[in-house]
């Protein structure tokens, strides 16, 4: 009986947390993160000003937390389109994730204008038990253990940020400006200069 009125709780709780962030996140988009006030977020949400300080220290902890749970999410689909298919090599198991968060962000460019070219710093950011960083730390742990490179482990970990910051910087600006050029001609010339990189 204790038990489940603790479920209860907990799951109040996170409706509670999930109406603030999903008001902050139309709010961010709408009107843009400094012309937002929590007071707005809060009435958005429907919940009393006091409920915001139970969940985030301040504006900028619930735009952490936004963006962790909105790269958390792009991170789960493209795992699960992983864990459908076959591939001949790490490699190309990495390519098609990468490959899927582009197109994802490309359909989805006001998402991808909100997360910026903050998506690839979630990866880095230390990990906890937080339930929105378990699917990241999948992902990270997946791809590191299984390459066949020259690289160190140490040196692999270093690559592998470098073409994450680089795919999204590139891929923002190709998606969101058309610089250098649209997503269609970059993304193929941006997915063999990673497997090169990956294949020394």
């Amino acid at each position: 009986m204790l038990l489940r009125k603790e479920g209860r709780r907990a799951q109040k709780k996170l409706i509670k947390e999930n109406k603030l962030l999903d008001a902050a996140y139309h709010l961010f988009v709408e009107k843009g993160i400094t012309a937002t006030a929590i007071d707005e977020i809060v009435k958005k949400a429907g919940v009393a000003k006091g409920t915001f300080y139970l969940y985030f220290k301040d504006k900028e902890d619930i735009l952490e937390k936004l963006i962790l749970k909105k790269s958390s999410e792009i991170v789960k689909k493209a795992l699960q389109e992983v864990s459908n298919k076959e591939f001949p090599s790490p490699v190309d198991k990495f390519l098609f994730f990468l490959e899927y968060i582009i197109d994802y962000l490309s359909k989805n460019r006001m998402l991808f204008r909100f997360l910026k070219k903050d998506f690839s710093w979630v990866f880095y950011k230390k990990i906890t038990e937080n339930d929105q960083l378990v699917e990241i730390k999948k992902a990270k742990e997946m791809f590191l253990k299984n390459f066949n490179t020259n690289y160190s482990q140490e040196e692999l970990e270093m690559v592998i940020f470098m073409i994450l910051e680089l795919v999204s910087s590139l891929t923002y600006s190709s998606i969101v400006n058309s610089e250098p050029a649209p997503i269609e001609k970059v993304k193929p010339l941006l997915l063999s200069t990673i497997r090169k990189i990956l294949e020394n």
